[in-house]
């Protein structure tokens, strides 16, 4: 009640202005998206943003301080977007949604931000922050736990790995700086190891017994202004470096896969609700954020479906003109069948998401299934209609046949499994287009439980399909269909990469 009251009473004095002759500049804003107690607006006029004086945006320049003039959302706001949009239908650019805050706050807070190791990793204000919340989640020692562990998994055990203990963790920007390129030590010297002494109290530990005499002296050097704890104490506050997978990966001709449940995270999903909607649609791929998160998504989303993952390990190896998969896994004689999802980096959501961009809400199964059999496709074949709320609809044939021979597409490997194996390739654009090329051969096995197939395929592609060099560089994602999961109730892997040489890919051919 206090928070919806505050909400009325900063909305009221917006109105007011009007009724005193103050035009407001977000009147106009208001007239649509004031739609109720749901709206963001409110939470955003209760927060810091929106308070009544004192120089915040709403005080200064209303809505459009931060979206710019948007003259024409204003005239036709089912078509255009804000000037400077945050989501949730339209992204702006990383650097205009920077540009925005940092007019702000490159004064105060953000200084160092255009050096910060964050932004040069594409981590924008607006992936932390939420300008229309009430409260600033990331201020707090919880709250910045929740953001901060998304991307910094060794930390979700908290200090020394003591899980138990994580509630009573200093905030992580005692020691760190997210909006600066400084490393740890630098921030400590500044506040004295401000994070390390919350728990490790120096007198204390001067008359404790369990404390050994030369450990004793040496705190005494803490008196030294120039001195941290982590003088001596090295890579003890959290898990080894290499207890979690790196976010740039080192390219091997094999590894092990975790392919995961996924429920029904569709396209529409993934850049409209999903938390992660606004670096995705920036440029950001699903492993920045989820790499080494597999299994516990898996469980997250199986519910009664065991198992909830199954581990996969795929090969890659050449030999003369052809690719050679081997992949293999413990399973069951009737799992149904595997398959391969590829891209060569034409088509910008295919690198981000691979197979998760073709996979929409109206596809069976899925949350907006109207009974229509919609196949798997990309959004690049459809043209969005003029008015918020019609279906997209496919583009020209003309259109759809220049962007094969441009190879604005991705292509789709499935093996049949059972007693007669089969192999079949797709090309995926305004649907799914069997090809049955005679590309693609299959040798596959099943024994002891084991699975073991053998996919072979010319590096040089038939025209209207994927052909593979030394300078591409490709998405590639995997899926595998049991017994009691078909179709999008199979297991799957996060978005990966492939090149023949490795150049920073997750695999390469041996």
């Amino acid at each position: 009640m206090r928070y919806r009251s505050l909400a009325a009473a900063c909305l009221w004095l917006v109105i007011a202005g009007v009724a005193q002759g103050q035009e407001s500049p977000s009147d106009t804003c208001l007239g649509c998206h004031d739609f109720g107690p749901d709206s963001p607006v409110h939470p955003m006029l209760a927060g810091p943003h929106g308070q009544p004086g004192g120089g915040t945006p709403m005080s200064t320049g209303g809505c459009q301080a931060c979206h710019g003039s948007s003259e024409g959302h204003t005239k036709a706001p089912t078509r255009v977007s804000p000037s400077i949009s945050f989501g949730p239908r339209w992204s702006a650019t990383a650097q205009a949604q920077d540009a925005t805050c940092l007019e702000c706050h490159e004064a105060n807070v953000a200084r160092h931000w255009r050096d910060a190791l964050h932004m040069v990793n594409n981590v924008t204000c607006v992936t932390c922050h939420d300008a229309h919340a009430r409260e600033i989640k990331a201020e707090g020692a919880a709250g910045q736990m929740e953001l901060c562990t998304t991307c910094h998994k060794a930390q979700q055990s908290g200090m020394h790995g003591l899980q138990e203990m994580a509630e009573f963790n200093p905030a992580c920007t005692t020691c760190h700086n997210p909006h600066d390129d400084r490393g740890p030590v630098s921030e400590m010297l500044d506040n004295r190891s401000e994070g390390c002494r919350s728990c490790h109290d120096l007198v204390r530990m001067a008359s404790s017994e369990k404390v050994s005499d030369k450990a004793k002296s040496y705190h005494k050097v803490m008196a030294q202004t120039d001195r941290t704890c982590l003088d001596c104490h090295q890579s003890i506050a959290h898990a080894a470096p290499d207890s979690v997978p790196p976010l740039i990966p080192e390219p091997a001709s094999s590894r092990d896969i975790a392919l995961f449940f996924p429920g029904q995270a569709d396209s529409e999903w993934l850049v409209s609700s999903h938390p992660g909607s606004q670096p995705l649609r920036q440029g950001t791929g699903c492993q920045q954020c989820h790499r080494g998160d597999e299994r516990a998504m898996g469980v997250a989303r199986a519910g009664d479906f065991e198992p909830a993952s199954v581990d996969l390990t795929a090969s890659f190896s050449l030999d003369g003109g052809d690719l050679v998969v081997d992949l293999s896994w413990r399973g069951n004689a009737l799992d149904r069948q595997v398959s391969l999802f590829w891209g060569d980096g034409s088509d910008e959501s295919v690198r981000r998401g691979n197979c998760f961009a073709a996979c929409h809400a109206d596809m069976p199964g899925m949350s907006r299934d109207r009974g229509s059999q919609t196949d798997k496709y990309l959004w690049a074949s459809r043209a969005q209609q003029q008015q918020i709320g019609l279906p997209a609809i496919d583009k020209s044939d003309d259109a759809l046949a220049a962007m094969i021979r441009e190879g604005q597409f991705a292509e789709l490997w499935r093996v049949g499994l059972g007693a007669q194996p089969s192999a079949g390739d797709a090309r995926v654009l305004d649907g799914t287009e069997w090809l049955n090329s005679g590309q693609l051969s299959v040798e596959a096995s099943y024994d002891d439980g084991q699975w073991q197939v053998q996919l072979r395929r010319p590096l040089a592609g038939m025209p209207g399909t994927i052909s593979f060099d030394q300078e591409g560089k490709y998405s590639l994602g995997f899926a595998l269909n049991g017994q009691d999961n078909p179709g999008g109730r199979h297991w799957v892997s996060l978005p990966m990469t492939f090149s023949l040489p490795g150049n920073d890919t997750d695999f390469r051919a041996e």
